[in-house]
């Protein structure tokens, strides 16, 4: 799609948040084998500055700098496990087309109210969770995995619903072992909902 697009002024950028960094990610970056600029972020700044919970979360953001569609959680490519075979989500994609073609005229944006709900407002537990977290990935890169899983803990007591805290957290060591659960279990927790904000996508007018 970038190269489709670029054309007309459309980037693409992808940011991964792992704490592990280009160890982490940098294998599955070269097999995609990218043309758009692809970023690490192992200090999840992007996630705070966002205030996202989960991954993916897909914003749009115009030639001012404003976001104008706000924290899809879309995978745009989906691939079989067992069979390779690969799904396209070419609603999703027309979408993006429609916008680029349009800008703010496209039936595809969110409005303020909308984004402001989608982005969220982060409370005083919200700020208490990330220093907890931040401690957490502080403590695990000086080699204190014990005292990160105890702050890593107390973030996702704080706001059980940020998966960003767990898949991290779980990714660093192991959650049945550390943290008494696994992933299905904390997905079926109500404390922990939503997984995932609702699409939202508008279905296109008719031709």
């Amino acid at each position: 799609m970038r190269e489709e697009l670029k054309s007309q002024g459309f980037e693409v950028i992808t940011v991964a948040e792992d704490t592990k960094g280009a160890a982490a990610c940098e294998p599955f970056i070269q097999a995609a084998n990218p043309t758009h600029p692809s970023l690490l972020d192992p200090q999840h700044v992007v996630a705070e500055l966002y205030n996202t919970k989960n991954v993916p979360a897909i914003f749009w953001i115009n030639e001012e700098g404003r976001i104008v569609r706000a924290n899809d959680p879309i995978y745009v490519l989906r691939r079989n496990r067992e069979t390779g075979e690969a799904t396209v989500n070419q609603a999703y994609l027309d979408g993006v087309r429609d916008w680029v073609e349009k800008g703010d005229k496209s039936l595809y944006l969110h409005d303020d109210n909308a984004i402001k709900w989608r982005r969220g407002q982060p409370d005083r537990a919200d700020l208490q969770a990330m220093a907890h977290f931040r401690l957490g990935i502080y403590l695990y890169g000086k080699g204190d995995e014990q005292a990160a899983i105890i702050q890593f803990k107390k973030a996702h007591a704080l706001k059980p619903n940020n998966w960003n805290y767990k898949r991290q957290a779980w990714n660093l060591g192991d959650a049945q072992r550390d943290y008494g659960t696994t992933f299905q279990e904390a997905r079926n927790d109500p404390a922990a909902q939503p997984f995932y904000l609702p699409l939202d996508l508008p279905q296109p007018p008719r031709a």
